[in-house]
């Protein structure tokens, strides 16, 4: 199982993975935050140089206010899905007039745009799985799945406990995580909790009785 370290900033979980060609970090954070962020990587022996590629779960700004300033300060590449792109001016509109120091997120010649084949292009990069599509807290949400069963959802709400109107796209996004053998989910805002919480979660919605959450 990789080496996992996770960071929690303003209520919000950053997961760093290690990997063959060094770490990645799910996430980044708010706008003027990367001095805590230095904090608690120092406190976890990793420096920011170590971090290699870097990825965003949406483009809120607790997942994506910081993107451009750790780019530029650690060097790391950017892993981003082309369903991504469009929103990035929504995560600049978002900072527009605000006294934050945000840096509008740069697609850059040595990033990497990938689409729903990114197996292979991940492994190239030393991290063995892949990133899927999996809208319900936002059209752009993406999942990092893990072949040894992890997987980092960001904000993916529970099924049954979202919108109506976002109801058939959450669920959706459950069933494809779970086809890939995930065992472990790992949000941003909560504990880690095991897959079998959301099979009971589908089944419950299927009856139409889902109440809890994890």
């Amino acid at each position: 199982m990789e080496n996992l370290v996770t960071v929690t900033i303003r209520s919000t979980h950053y997961h760093l993975i290690e990997s063959a060609q060094g770490w990645w970090m799910v996430d980044t954070g708010w706008a003027g935050t990367l001095p805590a962020l230095q904090g608690q990587l120092r406190r976890s022996g990793i420096s920011l140089e170590q971090i290699r590629f870097l990825m965003f779960t949406h483009h809120h700004p607790d997942h994506a206010g910081l993107t451009q300033e750790l780019k530029q300060a650690s060097g790391a590449r950017l892993v981003i899905h082309e369903v991504q792109l469009p929103y990035l001016k929504d995560l600049a509109e978002f900072y527009r007039g605000k006294q934050d120091a945000f840096l509008p997120v740069q697609v850059g010649a040595d990033d990497i745009v990938v689409n729903d084949e990114n197996r292979g292009r991940l492994q190239s990069l030393g991290l063995q799985g892949e990133i899927l599509t999996t809208p319900g807290h936002s059209g752009d949400s993406v999942s990092l799945v893990l072949d040894s069963g992890m997987a980092f959802t960001g904000d993916l709400p529970p099924p049954g406990v979202t919108l109506e109107e976002n109801s058939s796209m959450t669920i959706a996004s459950w069933r494809k995580l779970l086809q890939h053998s995930v065992h472990t989910v790992y949000p941003a805002h909560s504990r880690p909790f095991s897959s079998d919480v959301i099979r009971s979660l589908l089944q419950q919605v299927e009856n139409g009785d889902a109440e809890d959450s994890p």
